[in-house]
């Protein structure tokens, strides 16, 4: 009878640490999803990156400058924010019609990345994808496009 009840009491220990690490590894899981916005008429777009739910940071495209913008915004440029103090940075890529990269790497949240410009021809379709970073870790969004 003792070996009986040594065994299930064993069993049932094993079961429920196992449920408690199974759980614990879930619960540790980063959880990036992003979200882009529509297209305006001059190409603009954004991706917003969420943590775990929460506003974590942007890529902002631009396709025409801005007049009278205080920051001096370029046309066919694009940067990226991150807002969160969690380790993670944001880095953009763009894909096509030529390769180009906005990060925050290695600055403290909350950061803007320098403005990525080069002239393109009206109307060029563009392509960017939007990553959070750490180390070398990297959650990204599909390759969004707008247009210069």
């Amino acid at each position: 009878m003792n070996k009986r009840f040594a065994t299930l009491l064993a069993a049932c220990a094993f079961t429920v640490g196992s449920s408690l690490t199974l759980g614990a590894g879930h619960a540790q899981a980063e959880s990036f999803t992003f979200e882009k916005s529509g297209v305006s008429s001059e190409g603009s777009f954004t991706i917003a990156a969420y943590y775990n739910g929460t506003y974590a940071g942007l890529m902002e495209w631009r396709g025409d400058p801005i007049p009278d913008d205080p920051e001096h915004e370029p046309g066919d440029a694009f940067r990226v924010l991150d807002r969160l103090s969690d380790g993670y940075g944001m880095e953009a890529t763009m894909i096509s019609p030529e390769y180009r990269r906005a990060t925050t790497r290695g600055h403290s949240a909350v950061y803007h990345s320098p403005w990525q410009s080069g002239d393109l021809t009206e109307g060029t379709k563009v392509f960017i994808q939007l990553c959070a970073v750490k180390g070398s870790y990297e959650s990204c969004s599909l390759a969004y496009s707008g247009h210069a």
